[in-house]
């Protein structure tokens, strides 16, 4: 029997020893050294905004010298303004000599401090765009006019020239919403693109010529100025009781039959681009005028108008209706000024027209004028059309004024005037003299004149200190630019890409069907496809190499919620030197207590692309909040944190550290209600290296070696991530876990292996599963399911069923799907667990016993197997955890404290056998390393023999200048500051030293004493005997101690620290005089307070070991 004995366990700064008398076995490397210090790429960077030029040298030296003692690794600077006063002396205007002086003194002294730099895509934050973008070079839409003519004779007539206001779609003007700049110049751009006509029927000539009776629930309405194509042309109709319809009507002098109702109402404001506008819109109609039906809802579009099409009824009353809702909550609009409405609003309508024939159903959305969300949706009836060979080119018959000399074949025609203009969209929220036209992200050469402008700026104000020498990086954040549906080169673009000439199928995209629904729908997708493939090659990778040229490298995100413009986020990443998501704190955004299902998607998109294109580094917008900022702590961020970690994030960039240029302002300015408020000003920035600390231990280990997974899971084409998933993450059993691909990562990146799936980066997965958006799924996709299924690969999840698009033959694609069927690894369906097992693919963690939900993440690197494990519970938490490993010696890493622990386990078969016990919200690893042969191993336990109560009374003197009194105050008793009777007190926020001592009357060399503070409001630093100990910041509130407890009388101080909400409502009272400056009236005097300070009880706990190892 071999003999096993530890000789030693050091766990000092440096080492942890094992010894083995069977096999020696020794680790002193950078893996644990780095741990306990995490170099700089582990440590998290900070969004650093600049607001409205308020902007001091000093500033900016005492803001970096803070980030850089707290354990900051980088800055990334965003101009921004949100309504920010100006309360410096002097304001430093965006790129004027003076703000360049100071941004020039800002990379010298973050190259100083090892602090790597980072610049947004554009001032403001959305996304790449300013005062230098040239009319041509903005983003654009197609525009249309209509002219009916009769053929069988020459027609000479002049077409009417499409609209070129500026704005999201025909006449509809750019509203700068709540934070853009009104368009002073009024900048406007036109260029034709075509003339195309469409034949029509004599019906819908006749349906022209009727005038129904209009009648309305109130207001004043004509057909004339409802059907005139006209979408500024508003009137209002004024709401009823809440619930019930406001309607406009058509009475028709007889039943005419109608296909497709087009309607145009106000705009649903800024917010709508992420949930859409009010689902309250329908239409009815009715045969006598008093009995209505639905006929069909009317969704919250975001596009400027709406066509809605249903089978073709013979109809005599038709009723436009917007059910009259709730008065509104005007939410974080409240911050900015914004009214609460005391009734419900009524609805500006300015169309309201009636086709005989049905058109493509939702065609502008469909068209790109709102990022369409792929929905699988069937077309039931193939309504035809006229064939191809029926479109007539005009282009080269208009002349340069507009006219038209064309001898038109008999029949009716409408003739499309096709041209392009801008969307008016602006890079936001930038201070007033950066903001101009966002670039047109489809064009190569506007966004290379855009950005070689740019970064000649910069590279003036970093005196030439660009690349690795100072400005390294640049950050695309997530896309709020709106919609562009056509740039200069549109045609040629898509031909290239789809194989197809889109010129005679124009008229698809004003909803007209060419030969049947089911084509005309293919060339809408089609089109979006290729809007989609534009921006990412266009925008981003341009982006990306236009950096590259000057040594500098891009953090991306994409979506972040939704489906927010037209490319795939994964392809929008995918070249990014550091692929980058967002999460934003429970209920922040959406009600409930966690953080949303859409946010863990984006993080996991970030993380798949990182993992299967090889970046390694996945990078998040973390733990940002809105209208709270200056409520969370670390305690409270952890939960959050730590969801990103699970989600497969490995750098924190929080969100945000305003920049603060004055010390007089406290706290001071913010991102308006936007981001947790982390700066040197917060009342706990001195103890915020702690944080700071476990945030780079958990990143440092999670960017060790490769991610495992065991499923590829395949997406969809055309859509994103944050769509598919904003409810619900894929159904992958737990113990598994799963990569996400798209197209490109098919196409481009896997290989079949063995029976296997193996990527370009070296990852390797056991089973590919088709989401059910795979239902529609082009040719080549399949082929190379196809090439899969004959490889062995494990292929399960939802059945192709046809092409999307156009260029696709439909015997080859039902062939190839009939071969793929054939396979036996091929199963439509989604019974993964059972097929894994049949692979003899084990579950990769097994948890058993929890009381509560246990999150992991394994990482393997080299010899080593890296598992990171998280209880969601504010309560304690124990499991036993089955890990598929074996043979290797389990080490826990505490990234809290940076201490390694020895753990005992227990292996059985191929797997190893741990009990676990947990925190309240605990994150610790569990590393795998070395080799034994030992199947079970104990460790001794620390078990409590006696407690020491530190009572009476309590001695506390509160931060000078907070309101609190300046003497010292006695606390009998341990109580929160708000039951306090003394003003000061109650509203007091800062750093409050209680003082106590106590007596410890023998000690024994050999027991642990731990210092537990009870309860905790919001953290605190431990001195004892003069020395300090450290920091507790979250539940338990507890600290070793024993190596400064003495025998004999002990002197305790403990610095409790709140947050700034106590006295920032204490500043709201009546008569009270201000202390205090934010950015926003974020609390007001009946906000609540926060309970706060030391709660206790305090007590000395005093363990021993169980037993001796084993």
């Amino acid at each position: 029997m071999k003999k096993f004995c530890v000789l030693t366990l050091i766990l000092f700064q440096q080492s942890i020893l094992y010894c083995q008398t069977n096999q020696g076995y020794f680790t002193q490397d950078s893996l644990l050294i780095n741990f306990m210090n995490p170099p700089k790429v582990a440590k998290p960077r900070v969004w650093w905004h600049w607001m409205n030029g308020n902007i001091t040298k000093d500033g900016i030296k005492k803001d970096l010298d803070w980030m850089s003692k707290t354990g900051i690794g980088g800055i990334q600077n965003f101009d921004a303004s949100l309504f920010t006063p100006v309360v410096v002396k002097e304001k430093l205007s965006f790129m004027s000599p003076e703000w360049k002086d100071a941004f020039a003194f800002t990379t010298k002294y973050a190259k100083s401090k090892h602090l790597e730099m980072a610049i947004a895509g554009s001032p403001g934050w959305s996304v790449t765009g300013g005062p230098w973008v040239a009319p041509q070079d903005g983003m654009k839409k197609y525009v249309w006019t209509e002219t009916i003519v009769k053929g069988g004779e020459k027609i000479a007539t002049a077409l009417p020239k499409p609209s070129s206001i500026t704005g999201p779609a025909q006449n509809r003007p750019f509203d700068a919403g709540g934070f853009g700049i009104p368009d002073s110049k009024k900048q406007e751009f036109y260029q034709d693109v075509a003339v195309i006509a469409y034949p029509i029927s004599q019906q819908e000539i006749d349906l022209q010529s009727i005038k129904p009776v209009v009648r309305s629930s109130g207001g004043i309405f004509s057909f004339n100025a409802l059907s005139d194509g006209n979408l500024e042309n508003f009137s209002y109709l004024p709401p009823r009781e809440i619930g019930e319809d406001a309607w406009i009507q058509y009475e028709f002098p007889e039943a005419t039959e109608i296909g497709s109702v087009t309607i145009a109402n106000e705009g649903y404001g800024e917010l709508a681009a992420f949930n859409g506008g009010p689902q309250n819109r329908s239409l009815q109609y009715s045969l006598n005028g008093t009995d209505f039906m639905e006929l069909i809802k009317i969704p919250g579009s975001i596009t400027a108008q709406t066509t809605v099409s249903f089978i073709p009824l013979n109809i005599k009353y038709i009723r436009l209706c917007y059910k009259t809702l709730p008065i509104a909550d005007p939410g974080i609009g409240a911050l900015f000024g914004m009214q609460a409405d005391t009734k419900p609003k009524g609805t500006k309508v300015s169309e309201f027209s009636v086709q005989h024939s049905m058109k493509v159903h939702r065609f502008e959305a469909k068209a790109g004028f709102e990022p369409w969300k792929e929905e699988n949706q069937q077309v039931t009836i193939n309504t035809t059309g006229p064939l191809l060979d029926q479109i007539i080119d005009l282009t080269s018959m208009m002349k340069p004024d507009g006219s038209l000399d064309w001898i038109a074949p008999a029949g009716n025609w409408i003739i499309y005037r096709f041209g392009y203009s801008l969307t008016g969209q602006k890079n936001h929220p930038a201070s007033p003299e950066a903001t101009g036209l966002e670039v047109d992200k489809l064009d190569p050469g506007a966004v290379t004149r855009y950005l070689e402008n740019y970064l000649d700026q910069y590279k003036q104000a970093t005196g030439g200190l660009m690349g690795a020498e100072g400005l390294s990086h640049m950050v695309l954040d997530s896309y709020e630019a709106g919609h562009m549906t056509w740039t200069n080169n549109m045609l040629e673009a898509f031909k290239s890409k789809r194989g197809y000439d889109l010129r005679p199928w124009l008229p698809v995209l004003v909803g007209r069907i060419i030969i049947d629904l089911k084509t005309s729908e293919k060339i809408l997708w089609d089109f979006r496809k290729t809007i989609g493939e534009m921006i990412v090659e266009n925008h981003y990778e341009l982006i990306g190499n236009l950096l590259a040229k000057k040594g500098m490298k891009r953090y991306t995100e994409s979506h972040e919620n939704g489906r927010i413009f037209l490319a795939d986020g994964m392809d929008v990443k995918r070249k990014a030197d550091i692929p980058m998501s967002a999460m934003w704190q429970p209920g922040a955004l959406s009600v409930g207590a966690d953080e949303e299902i859409r946010s863990r998607a984006d993080i996991r998109e970030s993380a798949s692309v990182a993992h299967i294109y090889g970046q390694n580094i996945v990078a998040g917008e973390s733990m940002t909040t809105i209208g709270n900022s200056f409520s969370p702590h670390p305690a409270s961020l952890k939960r959050t944190a730590d969801m990103e970690l699970a989600s497969g994030l490995n750098r924190f960039v929080i969100h945000t550290s305003v920049h603060q240029p004055l010390d007089s302002l406290l706290p001071g300015l913010s991102l308006g209600p936007f981001g947790q408020w982390f700066t040197r000003q917060e009342t706990w920035a001195d103890q915020a290296k702690d944080w700071s600390d476990y945030l780079a231990r958990s990143s440092y280990l999670l960017q060790q070696g490769k991610f495992v997974a065991d499923v590829l899971y395949f997406y969809g084409e055309n859509t994103n991530i944050t769509s598919q998933f904003n409810l619900a993450l894929p159904n992958v059993p737990f113990g598994y876990e799963y990569d996400f691909a798209n197209e490109s990562v098919l196409m481009n990146m896997v290989i079949p292996h063995k029976g296997k799936i193996r990527t370009v980066s070296g990852m390797e997965y056991a089973m590919l599963v088709l989401n059910s958006s795979a239902k529609m799924m082009t040719l080549k996709v399949l082929r190379k399911i196809l090439e899969f299924a004959k490889a062995g690969v494990c292929i399960r999840g939802q059945q192709p069923m046809q092409s999307p698009s156009f260029a696709d033959d439909t015997k080859a694609y039902q062939a190839t799907l009939k071969e793929i069927a054939s396979f036996p690894n091929v199963k439509f369906d989604f019974e993964l667990s059972s097929t894994l097992h049949a692979l003899n693919i084990v579950e990769d963690i097994i948890i058993t016993q929890q009381k509560s939900e246990i999150l992991y993440v394994h990482r393997t690197a080299g010899d080593r197997e890296i598992y990171w494990l998280n209880s969601r519970s504010s309560a304690y938490n124990e499991a036993t955890i089955s890990f598929r490993i074996n043979g290797k010696i389990p080490i826990l890493f505490n990234p809290i404290t940076g201490k390694v622990h020895k753990i005992g386990y227990e292996m059985q078969g191929e797997r190893t056998i741990i009990d676990l016990k947990f925190d309240p919200w605990d994150a610790y690893f569990i590393v795998f390393e070395g080799k034994t042969t030992l199947k079970k191993v104990k460790i001794p336990t620390w078990e409590l023999t006696s407690t020491t109560s530190v009572d009476g009374n309590w001695k506390v003197n509160f931060q000078a200048k907070r309101g609190a009194p300046d003497e010292a105050i006695e606390f009998p008793q341990l109580i929160s500051y708000t039951a306090s009777s003394e003003k000061g007190i109650k509203y007091f926020s800062g750093t409050a030293s209680y003082k106590n001592s106590f007596e410890i009357k023998s000690l024994n060399k050999s027991e642990k004493v731990e210092l537990d503070l009870g309860d905790v409001k919001n953290l605190a630093e431990v001195h004892l005997n003069g020395k300090k100990v450290g920091v507790v910041w979250k539940k338990p509130f507890k600290i070793d101690v024993s190596t400064y407890v003495q025998k004999g009388k002990n002197l305790l101080e403990i610095k409790v620290i709140n947050s700034w909400v106590n006295r920032l409502v204490g500043d709201e009272q009546p008569g009270v005089k201000k202390m205090t400056f934010t950015t926003l009236p974020l609390f007001n005097q009946n906000s609540p307070l926060e309970e706060s300070g030391l709660l206790g009880p305090v007590k000395l706990l005093h363990l021993h070991q169980t037993h001796k190892i084993k």
